[in-house]
């Protein structure tokens, strides 16, 4: 499915089209399992849509304000299944928002820069109370960041692991 979010005028909406037809938002009456499909994140705010990041459980929205995972459900155990306009379903995750800057993937941890620009939280899935959870990652080095804010990033796995940011200054 071709997935797009956080329209002008549709803030917390997202709109999947159908399966292997990118660009085919068509739906029918009644609803079938590969139509595409248009939700909503209810919540206590609108807080707008700010990246997507497809992850094994679901499909993780970052808003202003928090993360959402997107998912069709569990089939039990641990899996899960295909997400259809049938069984979509939004959980909340962590209530942190996140900024514009595209959020990193390292592995399975999905690490983003806070709404303000200035700390970096790392999030990852807890099996234990079966949600993503998050930390500041950047408590060491927060004097990097103070009064700053993060435009734009990029991660170098070899040879050191090293994310390189540019902070608003240059």
């Amino acid at each position: 499915r071709g997935v797009y979010a956080g329209s002008d005028s549709q803030p917390t909406t997202f709109w999947m089209s159908q399966p292997g037809a990118f660009n085919n938002f068509n739906y029918s009456h009644p609803t079938q399992e590969d139509d595409a499909i248009t939700d909503t994140i209810v919540s206590l705010q609108v807080n707008a849509i700010r990246s997507m990041v497809p992850m094994p459980g679901g499909l993780v929205m970052l808003t202003s304000k928090g993360a959402w995972q997107v998912s069709g459900g569990s089939a039990g155990a641990g899996g899960t299944v295909a997400i259809t306009p049938i069984n979509a379903i939004a959980t909340p995750q962590a209530y942190n928002g996140a900024s514009d800057v595209q959020p990193i993937i390292i592995n399975y941890d999905i690490v983003y820069v806070q709404a303000k620009g200035s700390i970096i939280r790392d999030l990852s899935y807890n099996i234990y109370a079966n949600i993503y959870t998050g930390t500041d990652i950047s408590v060491l080095s927060n004097h990097l960041f103070l009064g700053y804010q993060i435009n734009e990033w990029t991660y170098a796995e070899e040879p050191y692991k090293v994310v390189w940011a540019v902070r608003n200054d240059g």
